[in-house]
């Protein structure tokens, strides 16, 4: 009997413990929300586009084949992106078949290595595309200026 009170007391205390960490965790969540600065930012394909434009100096033609480019390339990132998810599934089943031996987590990475290193290709490829557009004057800028941008992460102006 009195274990089952201790019992009871200790769920009781646990449950208290759970809302009150839900509470704080919603207020903190609010509070984030409601701080100035916290407007949306663009998204990476503007903030790009603004980039080339103001500091690149692309015309309202080169930001149009830009839009197509970019277009294009997201679109095949995505469908990239969702064959890796499915990959992912099929690597782990694999681990688990395979016991978790080195020889499987070995074979594992080497495929894990191999899809992202097509991902990083096809990134290089879409930059070189992007390069393309430029004018042999405007390159040098691009050389020397494109990896800001492809830094920031959507940050706001430095």
């Amino acid at each position: 009997m009195e274990e089952k009170q201790n019992r009871s007391k200790r769920l009781v205390l646990l449950i208290g413990i759970l809302l009150l960490t839900n509470i704080m965790l919603a207020a903190l969540l609010l509070m984030k929300r409601d701080r100035p600065g916290n407007e949306r930012r663009p998204d990476r394909k503007t903030m790009i586009a603004t980039f080339l434009r103001d500091e690149i100096g692309f015309t309202q033609e080169q930001l149009r084949q830009y839009d197509t480019l970019s277009s294009r390339h997201q679109e095949n990132v995505r469908k990239m992106f969702e064959n890796h998810r499915a990959s992912k599934d099929k690597q782990f089943k694999q681990l688990v078949a395979g016991n978790f031996s080195d020889s499987v987590i070995s074979a594992v990475a080497d495929t894990s290595a191999t899809t992202q290193r097509s991902m990083e290709v096809r990134m290089f490829n879409h930059l070189k595309r992007i390069r393309m557009l430029c004018t042999p004057g405007q390159r040098p800028r691009f050389d020397s200026l494109f990896v800001r941008i492809l830094n920031r992460r959507g940050e706001g102006k430095k």
